[in-house]
């Protein structure tokens, strides 16, 4: 049994297990090539209806943070993804992004946030 999943009402569908070579039919033509490239691929038909191969993307791979730091203040997570900014803070709460300093995070979290 193939592994398969959605994106964007699209059937994606593992070709090769070593190499992790996904496919998609798009237009009436199959395109194959990274999980990123296909999803891409997808995206831009979706938006465009042009056809694109998943090799013309240029970024085909996702790469973590070097350094990432976080931060557990009140049970909750403040991150941040930069080495060099400290300004560079986020967390999420309530379903909305907030990005700042640590002590600023730490402020609001104090004063607007309730924690258990």
């Amino acid at each position: 049994m193939r592994k398969r999943l959605y994106h964007r009402g699209y059937n994606v569908e593992l070709c090769d297990e070593q190499t992790e070579e996904y496919s998609a039919r798009l237009g009436g033509k199959r395109v194959i090539g990274s999980l990123l490239g296909v999803k891409q691929s997808i995206d831009w038909w979706c938006d465009t209806n042009i056809l694109r191969m998943p090799d013309e993307f240029e970024k085909q791979a996702f790469e973590d943070a070097k350094q990432k730091k976080i931060e557990e203040y009140k049970g909750i997570q403040i991150m941040n993804d930069s080495e060099d900014d400290d300004k560079a803070w986020y967390m999420i709460v309530k379903g909305n992004l907030l990005k700042g300093s640590l002590p600023a995070l730490k402020k609001f979290v104090d004063k607007k946030v309730v924690t258990k």
